[in-house]
């Protein structure tokens, strides 16, 4: 029995040393071949639809660019709404998380707020809208607008009723 595993033991150093004098690139032929994907790659197989995106997105990430409205303040307008509830979608504080990010900015000198949502992988503008915070909060105005959107996009396009 001690004959086998000396025996064993020295077929496997012969084995380690034949592959450590290889060296790297050597096994990397016998490796199976994986291409990473980059992030171009991946934003190229993305649906370009700006419907399919939107009805397909999952997590929001909110970002204000005033100081009017803070990312809190919408964030807490969508999680009232029960539409929002029912939709299944996520909000999250991790950019690099998110589906869709909500952009919020304000127009100089005016009550406006136009929004935009961005898909995080390809970047397209795939909902936007302009709330205006005269008779209303604009976070609770934006929250709405956005979800109509959403709810529009995740229809079917035979069950769409003109309102």
């Amino acid at each position: 029995m001690s004959t086998i595993n000396s025996t064993a033991i020295r077929v496997l150093s012969i084995a380690v040393l034949i592959l450590a004098s290889a060296g790297p690139s050597r096994l990397a032929v016998h490796a199976r071949q994986v291409k990473p994907v980059t992030e171009s790659q991946a934003a190229e197989d993305a649906p370009k639809d700006a419907a399919t995106i939107l009805a397909s997105a999952r997590t929001i990430f909110v970002h204000s660019r005033t100081v009017l409205v803070k990312p809190e303040v919408i964030e807490s307008e969508l999680q009232k709404r029960d539409d929002f509830q029912r939709s299944g979608l996520l909000l999250t504080k991790d950019p690099k998380a998110a589906d869709l990010t909500i952009e919020v900015r304000r127009a100089n000198l005016t009550t406006e707020y136009p929004y935009v949502a961005i898909d995080s992988r390809t970047k397209l503008i795939v909902a936007s809208g302009k709330v205006n915070s005269l008779f209303g909060t604009a976070a609770n105005k934006i929250a709405k607008g956005f979800m109509k959107q959403w709810e529009r996009a995740r229809t079917p396009a035979g069950l769409k009723t003109k309102k």
